[in-house]
């Protein structure tokens, strides 16, 4: 008899993870030849010894996954959002990745990412309630190399 219950202990997550692993190894020649490792890679931006924002990411499946872009307020407009964008654009260019993923909120910063090439290819609504979740990219590397 087959059972479900709720189990948050890390143990089950990990035997999880490892099974989908293996799976998506079998099936996929990229994984199976590169793995699924995931590598840190962070940018901080600084006015004279004060951080004033940064970029948070890291480097799976040959892609830079934008976790959070962020300047503070104080230093917003004043081009310290493309200083660390380029820096990303830089390290995924010289890593050779394919391209550049990330999600924002419709009052955040989706015509910034668009004035740097960024496109829009999906969007999530209600995530959270009464907001607009957009997932954008830029391809670095074209889909036919």
């Amino acid at each position: 008899m087959i059972r479900i219950q709720e189990n948050n202990a890390e143990a089950g997550k990990q035997a999880i993870i490892a099974n989908l692993i293996q799976n998506n190894a079998e099936k996929s020649p990229w994984l199976k030849a590169h793995g699924s490792g995931i590598v840190a890679h962070n940018f901080l931006a600084y006015a004279d010894q004060q951080q004033i924002g940064g970029a948070t990411g890291l480097v799976q499946y040959d892609w830079y996954f934008l976790e959070l872009l962020q300047v503070d307020a104080a230093f917003q407009k004043q081009g310290v959002g493309r200083q660390l964008m380029q820096a990303v654009e830089t390290f995924a260019t010289d890593q050779h990745l394919t391209g550049i993923r990330l999600e924002t909120w419709q009052f955040q910063a989706r015509g910034f990412y668009e004035k740097l090439g960024y496109q829009v290819w999906g969007e999530i609504k209600d995530c959270p309630p009464g907001t607009i979740t957009y997932c954008l990219e830029k391809r670095l590397i074209s889909s036919e190399s």
